[in-house]
């Protein structure tokens, strides 16, 4: 079958790989009939998620259908529809039984690397999901009618957004700040929305972004390339600053940029990916101004995709908006660059 596969020194390659086959009797195979480029793929590439082996499938945003299943997999059935999660989680352990799914003791990865379980990826025609019942959502009764690009991105991005903004406990008329508005901060924001506070702020340095935010999203994004993050939402409130950042980058100065925004005794969540960074956080100055700082973890995907793709559904909020580019499998490559080179918001590959 054709396959992205990761060549050695941050490129990818499309391949031909070996098909996979069942190794449990929950597992299930899924022909994939869309898949996506995310931004943690660029992490493996640029080395900021170590892991990846050469060779190994890539990609973890996808929607099929399933075509094999082992004897166990008692939710689905052959040619079902499904959305896949890129959280692959045990459903066994205590952190399962309390919906606790990005904190599974046994929590894996698809196509994330040797660190997240060594799983093949689903940029492919096909994907092996382990724990087929957990681990993938049938796309029936009222989510039926949900295209595939509807649809994609309940596996991972958007149910992140949803579970950011369910961890920030916002209240009604409140301000929330998100620092970034690549693909997760737009999710981000527009889960945000749906608390009903009384402003959503988008924050980026790449004017091009905040364009997009505002054009194709229908969000309030201020272009912080030539002023600094704080005076933005200053003026923004006047002056009472934010109740609430969502920092959606995954770099240093993304949190330090958050804490300057919100207000004392203002939260933070941190959504954005880490790896080795460091950061010195002034510990006297957030104890003093009260600040909450929590840090999100994987995405909750299983315990918020049904919220996530309801929303989908009831017409609240469109993931198709973020899509830019549409290619198929055979030219990731370009996907790949494009993405890279952010002229390209979210591309999805037909294979």
């Amino acid at each position: 079958m054709r396959a992205v596969v990761y060549a050695g020194d941050g490129t990818v390659r499309v391949d031909d790989v070996a098909e996979p086959t069942l190794q449990d009797d929950r597992d299930a195979i899924v022909a994939v009939r869309k898949t996506a480029i995310c931004g943690s793929d660029l992490h493996l590439l640029d080395g900021k998620t170590p892991g990846m082996r050469e060779g190994g499938v890539i990609g973890h945003e996808f929607i099929g259908k399933v075509t094999q299943m082992g004897d166990r997999v008692i939710k689905h059935y052959e040619d079902t529809r499904v959305l896949g999660s890129f959280l692959i989680a045990c459903g066994e352990c205590a952190h399962c039984a309390a919906r606790r799914f990005n904190f599974c003791t046994n929590r894996r990865a698809l196509g994330l690397g040797t660190l997240t379980g060594d799983l093949d990826g689903a940029q492919a025609e096909l994907v092996r999901v382990p724990n087929a019942d957990l681990n993938l959502r049938p796309l029936a009764g009222g989510l039926s009618g949900l295209s595939d690009e509807e649809a994609l991105f309940g596996g991972d991005i958007l149910a992140t957004g949803f579970y950011g903004a369910q961890l920030s406990d916002i209240k009604r008329d409140e301000t929330v700040v998100v620092v970034g508005a690549g693909p997760v901060g737009l999710f981000c924001a527009l889960a945000a929305r749906r608390y009903n506070p009384s402003q959503v702020i988008l924050l980026d340095q790449d004017p091009a972004r905040v364009a997009f935010a505002r054009d194709n999203m229908g969000l309030d994004a201020i272009d912080v390339s030539a002023i600094e993050p704080q005076a933005a939402v200053a003026d923004a409130t006047a002056g009472r600053m934010a109740d609430i950042a969502m920092e959606a980058v995954g770099h240093v100065d993304a949190i330090k940029s958050a804490m300057k925004c919100v207000r004392d005794g203002g939260r933070i969540t941190v959504v954005g990916v880490y790896g080795a960074e460091r950061y010195e956080l002034p510990v006297g100055v957030a104890w003093v101004r009260g600040i909450g700082l929590r840090f999100a973890g994987m995405a909750n995907v299983q315990a918020h995709w049904d919220d996530a793709l309801l929303s989908v559904a009831k017409g609240e909020v469109d993931p198709t908006a973020a899509i830019t580019h549409r290619l198929p499998l055979d030219d990731a490559v370009q996907g790949y660059e494009l993405f890279r080179a952010r002229e390209a918001m979210k591309v999805v590959l037909t294979p």
